[in-house]
């Protein structure tokens, strides 16, 4: 089940800045509601407390807080504000998975839907820096906010953080890595325990702490995109690209590839080459 705390994007192309902003309120004043904005609205409390909700989600932010918005969701202001509040607000988009380059669970970018930000001064130095660049004439500021918000989202995303040494992201960089080398063969749990020289209860812990899947979702999940790469980029059979991805029974690889995709293999590829 995804966890509705955590914004999973795609990583290719990756998401872009529009705008950011600054905004006081004095007390007694509130936060518009607003349905479908169409991007996300990123927006971090200086001082004084914001009081916001989304949905059924409803938040206190204070100093240092922050939230991420959704672009088709209803957003409201639960009250008032009950004291002077000032908050950086910051749009952004982000492009759905390209069908040439399918973006896997290991390939993205994992940000807070809330987060108390570990480093609220830089942060806050970096909006003051795009509010410098607004001055600026646009040919000149354009890749600097790009550059800027970039380093906003590195901050952000939570699947590196504290994870680049840990152990059990090694291991899970290995599996990975076994998989994309020999993914058009049978691997079963024991060549791949074998293979790497742990148990394979052992591996599935490593994946799912780092990844969030098993090495055979995995597994599965990489065979289906590199299927859907081959549907867009040669006239191969749906039978001759099951057995090149590693599948030995095409009606096993239709059935999966509708069940991730939503669409058989004939469907998707008629949808993007006619």
């Amino acid at each position: 089940m995804a966890d509705s705390n955590m914004l999973s994007l795609p990583s290719l192309p990756p998401p872009y800045y529009l705008e950011s902003g600054s905004t006081l309120y004095a007390a007694g004043d509130q936060h518009p509601n607003r349905r479908n904005l169409g991007v996300y609205d990123l927006i971090l409390v200086r001082s004084g407390c914001l009081y916001l909700g989304e949905e059924e989600q409803q938040w206190e932010l204070r100093a240092g807080d922050l939230v991420i918005l959704l672009p088709d969701a209803y957003h409201y202001a639960v009250q008032a504000c009950r004291e002077e509040t000032f908050f950086y607000w910051l749009h952004f988009q982000a492009t759905p998975d390209s069908p040439l380059h399918p973006s896997s669970i290991s390939d993205r970018i994992h940000l807070p839907k809330l987060a108390a930000v570990p480093y609220p001064d830089q942060a806050y130095q970096l909006f003051e820096s795009l509010h410098l660049l607004a001055t600026e004439p646009r040919s000149i500021a354009y890749w600097r906010e790009q550059s800027l918000f970039i380093e906003l989202m590195q901050m952000l995303d939570q699947s590196r953080a504290g994870q680049e040494q840990s152990r059990a992201r090694k291991v899970a960089e290995q599996i990975e890595s076994f998989i994309k080398m020999h993914y058009r063969e049978p691997i079963s749990n024991g060549r791949l325990s074998e293979s790497l020289h742990f148990h394979y209860n052992y591996l599935t812990r490593c994946m799912k702490e780092s990844h969030g899947v098993t090495p055979s979702e995995y597994l599965l999940q990489y065979r289906l995109d590199q299927a859907k790469r081959l549907l867009l980029t040669t006239r191969w059979s749906v039978s001759r690209i099951a057995e090149h991805v590693g599948f030995q029974y095409p009606p096993y690889f239709t059935r999966r590839f509708s069940a991730r995709f939503g669409v058989s293999p004939l469907q998707f590829r008629k949808q993007y080459t006619e």
